[in-house]
């Protein structure tokens, strides 16, 4: 594995990450070397710099700028505004990269550093990542993790800007999530998983998880553009969407009450943080990058002080915030059909954000927030090339677009202590809607999608 030393620049009196790149042929160390100089040329508040590249006795080393600070991988999941903000940093970084004919072909949590003042900084770009991590693949010249990896990669066509947008969208998912979409046991099934899988969102909603979902589609010419994200993002940072407030659950106020309201709302998360001047795991995915420093004329291991990944970070170099613990979601939450233009209509819960231009219908009872015995999640789906939602008992949406979770749903009529009614998918043309009348409104009874519960005092 590679190592991160602590170094001083004698030249201009500053420390920096020292990078000590092990290559097994002077081929691959010249490679190697030409990435670096080639990602020295960025300039950009949201790159790591790379200030020089030097080979001393053999060995390859990058020197970069000392950034102390938690990656993205230790702080997640976020709330999806903080996310949101995030994965504007990373564009901009990407942007500057592909402007310069660069491609980073690792985006990843691990690769994303989070500063303190909330500056969001990417590292290594494409620079010896194979040297680095074992479970990072190289194959003719492709590099990058499997489960960040797009699925043209694995097809064996060259690294691209859509590539990047692939593993841009991977990241946000894990960073609310808390989970890979596609990682699992073992690099075979993970392969499967990017090539034929859909990742099912749980706390994904809104403008956040259109991007993101928009981003993992598996065809590059049908994936979104890195301005298309912009647009999202920004929608989804600035959380100006419309919101609708639900009763609580045990409030004793009607369920059918649901006042739609405007303007966003902002939650505030003190969040703990370790910032720490060198990694207790993998330097290359934590806290220490560097950026091209005038070293050149110095012997590298001479004017640094080795700090492997394993060692200890200093105690001085770390500080704690505090964490702030969210309140338990509440078991059960309202459901309710909302009706949008052209005769669309759309099921929600609080779990997921309103789309714009649906306005409150009908309640149609509570679901719960997290699955139990006997029950099945309900999914909120987007057709695909038009604005119209329908709900799903299926995972993949029926082959449209997932939007997440709704709630969970009785599969069989829950006992008699649990008030409950059924609740059907109706069709109206080509339209979807929810009842719970099983004439579906004189329209097509399509299914049942299970039982919902009831407000006793109703």
């Amino acid at each position: 594995m590679g190592v991160v030393w602590l170094a001083e620049d004698r030249v201009i009196g500053r420390q920096v990450a020292l990078k000590e790149l092990r290559t097994s042929s002077p081929a691959e160390r010249e490679r190697v070397l030409r990435e670096a100089r080639t990602a020295g040329r960025l300039n950009s508040p949201s790159v790591v710099t790379v200030h020089d590249v030097v080979v001393e006795e053999g060995t390859a080393y990058i020197v970069m700028e000392l950034v102390s600070a938690p990656t993205l991988a230790d702080l997640m999941p976020l709330p999806a505004d903080r996310v949101a903000a995030i994965g504007l940093a990373v564009l901009d970084a990407l942007d500057t990269a592909h402007a310069a004919g660069i491609v980073h072909r690792d985006v990843k949590p691990g690769n994303v550093m989070v500063l303190p003042n909330g500056q969001v900084k990417l590292a290594d770009f494409g620079i010896a990542r194979a040297m680095d991590d074992p479970r990072l693949t190289a194959n003719g010249g492709v590099m990058g993790s499997p489960g960040y990896m797009a699925p043209e990669l694995f097809a064996g066509q060259p690294p691209a800007p859509p590539s990047d947008m692939w593993a841009l969208g991977a990241t946000l998912f894990e960073a609310v999530e808390g989970r890979s979409p596609f990682e699992r046991a073992t690099t075979a099934a993970t392969v499967h998983a990017v090539l034929n899988e859909r990742p099912v969102p749980t706390h994904l909603a809104g403008p956040l998880s259109e991007v993101v979902l928009g981003l993992l589609v598996q065809a590059p010419a049908t994936r979104f553009t890195a301005q298309q994200a912009r647009a999202g993002l920004q929608r989804a940072a600035s959380a100006d969407a419309e919101t609708v407030v639900f009763p609580k659950a045990d409030d004793g106020r009607d369920v059918r009450k649901i006042a739609l309201v405007g303007g966003g709302v902002a939650a505030v998360l003190a969040l703990t943080a370790a910032f720490v001047l060198l990694p207790d795991d993998d330097p290359g995915e934590r806290a220490v990058a560097s950026t091209p420093s005038p070293v050149s004329s110095t012997s590298a291991p001479a004017s640094s002080s080795p700090a492997p990944s394993s060692s200890a970070p200093p105690s001085s170099s770390t500080t704690t915030t505090t964490r702030s613990t969210p309140p338990a979601p509440p078991r059960i939450v309202p459901l309710a059909r909302f009706k949008g233009q052209d005769n669309w209509s759309y099921t929600g819960s609080s779990l997921l954000d309103v789309p714009m231009g649906y306005a409150p219908d009908k309640a149609l009872g509570m679901v719960l927030t997290q699955q139990e015995g006997g029950t099945r999640p309900l999914y909120s789906c987007q057709v695909k090339d038009s604005p119209g939602r329908m709900t799903s008992l299926s995972a993949t949406c029926e082959t449209q677009r997932v939007y997440g979770v709704v709630g969970y749903v009785y599969e069989s009529q829950p006992p008699a202590d649990k008030p409950s009614q059924e609740l059907f998918r109706c069709k109206a043309g080509d339209r979807h809607f929810d009842s719970n009348e099983k004439h579906c409104d004189g329209q097509q009874l399509e299914f049942s999608l299970g039982w919902v519960l009831v407000d006793r005092e109703q």
